[in-house]
């Protein structure tokens, strides 16, 4: 089960429909194309002046041919969009020019109450591409029954059987945090200065077609983490959709990366049971930190760096100890478990001698 968003051209909806008709001679024979001899004149689907004096001949056909021999290719010879385990049940098409491209936005709606944002363009080869840039939750738990695009008013409506929802086109503050996801979207543009997302206007960044790769490095927050020696840390990597693993299946693949340093070339990080462990929020657990682990650990999305973490280790605070400082220390921790044993067993006879003058009180009562 799944969903897929396709575009036709009429001119090859009319090449088909100008083709081969296909007929089955009866219910056990298998569908075959009919011989151009037999079609009866005019034509089965040619515009004529009057029906009411077209021949029996031809209504017959019509009645006994509803098929034609080939299928409509949809355009560029693939969809524009899929997704399995997806119902859509709606769809609105709007048309933008940005900085002088033609870009093209689906809104698919769905019967669980979310809308599939998906951009479609051509580059300079005249390739199509399309992205997932978002999916919203316009009403969740309902099927949408309807989805209208006002020019307007620069809105999405969109209804269920018990909601309607208004939702601007131009959304982009409220809706993408980081810098990544902003400039993917059209409609929306990156902020330096304000370090935000905004309506698209000349001057702020934009990365539709993803061909930049690093522009939002300069945007990323660079977290400083200490830790200490043999402590173990959790970097989180978080991605705000409704919609996360087709996020990441048509922008990703997400991986991990560490640096020694600035200046050395990174590697990915592979999960490792006694080292690292990927979360399913695609977060990095590191355990047992020493200073093989001092160094910088990025998140990317693909070419796009979303969070960066540089993690220094503190070695003097809690290094590994030697023989001699262990043998002290177990020592330490031996006296002290003694002390606590002793003071358990004291508490223990002052509550029974507690309990036995609770009962003769009670007797003597």
């Amino acid at each position: 089960m799944g969903s897929a968003i396709c575009t036709f051209s009429l001119n090859k909806i009319e090449e088909v429909f100008y083709g081969k008709f296909k007929e089955q001679s009866t219910s056990s024979s298998a569908w075959l194309p009919v011989l151009s001899s037999k079609v009866p004149e005019p034509r089965p689907g040619t515009c004529v002046n009057d029906t009411q004096v077209l021949p029996d001949s031809v209504l017959n056909f019509i009645r006994g041919h509803p098929l034609m021999d080939s299928a409509v290719e949809h355009d560029n010879g693939k969809p524009i969009f899929y997704k399995r385990d997806v119902i859509f049940t709606r769809i609105v098409v709007d048309r933008l020019e940005v900085d002088g491209i033609q870009y093209t936005a689906y809104f698919a709606a769905t019967n669980n109450g979310l809308v599939y944002k998906i951009i479609e363009w051509y580059d300079q080869s005249g390739q199509v591409h399309s992205n997932l840039v978002d999916v919203i939750e316009a009403t969740v738990g309902e099927p949408i029954r309807a989805i209208e695009i006002s020019a307007r008013h620069k809105s999405l409506y969109i209804a269920s059987d018990s909601v309607v929802r208004q939702i601007d086109l131009f959304m982009c503050k409220g809706r993408y945090e980081s810098c990544t996801r902003c400039i993917q979207d059209p409609y929306c543009g990156w902020d330096r200065d304000q370090n935000e997302c905004k309506p698209y206007t000349i001057g702020l960044m934009q990365d539709i077609m993803n061909v930049t790769a690093g522009i939002c490095d300069s945007t990323i927050e660079h977290k400083i983490m200490k830790v200490n020696w043999g402590q173990s840390i959790h970097l989180p990597c978080q991605i705000h959709s409704p919609d996360v693993s087709t996020v990441i299946q048509t922008q990703g693949p997400l991986k991990w990366y560490y640096f020694r340093s600035d200046k050395s070339s990174g590697f990915e990080v592979y999960p490792k049971r006694d080292k690292y462990v990927h979360t399913s929020d695609h977060g990095l657990v590191i355990l047992g930190v020493t200073d093989r682990e001092t160094g910088r650990y990025d998140c990317r999305l693909g070419s796009n760096t979303l969070f960066s973490y540089t993690i220094n280790v503190d070695a003097k605070t809690c290094s590994a100890p030697n023989e001699s400082e262990f043998r002290k220390i177990y020592s330490d921790w031996c006296h002290e478990f003694e002390k606590y044993k002793s003071a358990m067993k004291n508490w223990q006879i002052k509550q029974s001698k507690c309990l036995v003058k609770q009962q003769q009180n009670h007797l003597k009562k």
